[in-house]
């Protein structure tokens, strides 16, 4: 009886003791004058800012190709199926009041642009604008380097456990090469646990992460990333959220348009060239192109030579009368 009567004043020791310091861990901080963070922001525009992007759809990509898919081609059935490139949609639409080069994209939490300085960069001294289809052959191209890359990687990491195998012999001394450079690189900065190097396979989830990545990179030629506005649309009758990219892009205001898209306009599109001089003429942009002195040149020679002889022919005929 008298030991369980100690037990309960330690008890009550421990718990005051714990409540007095609590409690001033709590006045310290301002308690009760603290309502804390409110669970739901009475401010749709503070709460679109701090929850939006975290309700956004999440773009979704299958490397490696899931059981789904179905080989195809007598290669896939006797080596599987392979990963392909699954980019982000844009949809193209040509509008009365906005013009002809607006597009949009549906928005995904984990979408990315290049930055503005970049895409500017490119748009100016490469001459992409409308047609960058050379830059999806590029994300194309980079995304099978990669790939192709960390089946090296794969081989050279099973290397390490099949002990019977010299790596250093043809033809495994390839994937040693291509590899062990950024191992040795690696080696010095994330340690081993419990006699386990980790960089081949944090390594390896890199190059995953690099390869799904290239999916979700959107080109927004000729516009700037900036230029999007995010914006809800109804789409097959659902509303979704999507970055929209329309009227004059702001690289055609600030440098002259490239010289072969206004040929285009004045040659085959001459509807693109009166909408733009109808609704952009205020600005003083240049719409038509401008020819060359070595294009002018043989139409004024030719030009001469013409009214040379309209001249000569008119001199002979005064002399016959």
């Amino acid at each position: 009886m008298i030991f369980s009567n100690r037990i309960k004043q330690l008890e009550k020791i421990v718990y005051d003791g714990f409540k007095v310091f609590f409690d001033f861990i709590a006045r310290f901080l301002g308690y009760p004058d603290v309502p804390g963070m409110p669970i739901f922001p009475l401010d749709f525009k503070a709460r679109d800012q701090l929850m939006g992007q975290d309700l956004l759809p999440k773009h979704i990509t299958e490397i490696p190709p899931t059981q789904a898919q179905r080989p195809e081609t007598l290669t896939e059935a006797f080596f599987g199926t392979f990963p392909y490139t699954m980019p982000i949609e844009k949809h193209f639409y040509q509008h009365k009041a906005e013009g002809y080069y607006n597009f949009y994209v549906e928005n995904y939490r984990n979408m990315y642009f290049l930055p503005d300085w970049l895409s500017g960069y490119i748009q100016i001294h490469f001459n992409i604008t409308v047609d960058h289809s050379g830059l999806e052959l590029c994300r194309d191209v980079f995304f099978y380097v990669i790939l192709l890359y960390g089946a090296i990687v794969s081989i050279r990491t099973t290397l390490f456990w099949m002990l019977a195998i010299n790596p250093y012999t043809f033809p495994w001394v390839f994937a040693v090469d291509f590899v062990d450079w950024i191992y040795d690189a690696l080696a010095g900065i994330l340690p081993c646990f419990v006699g386990i190097d980790l960089v081949p396979s944090i390594f390896a989830m890199l190059i995953g992460k690099v390869t799904d990545s290239a999916n979700h990179l959107v080109f927004t030629m000729p516009f700037l990333p900036s230029e999007g506005n995010r914006v809800k649309m109804l789409i097959d009758g659902e509303l979704k959220d999507v970055v929209q990219f329309h009227y004059l892009p702001y690289l055609w205001y600030k440098y002259p348009i490239p010289m072969n898209l206004r040929e285009f306009w004045y040659s085959e599109r001459p509807d693109i060239l009166n909408f733009m001089e109808k609704n952009y003429s205020q600005f003083g942009i240049n719409f038509r192109p401008l020819f060359s002195s070595s294009e002018i040149n043989p139409v004024l020679d030719s030009t001469t030579f013409v009214d040379s002889i309209l001249t000569t022919s008119k001199d002979f005929l005064g002399l016959l009368q």
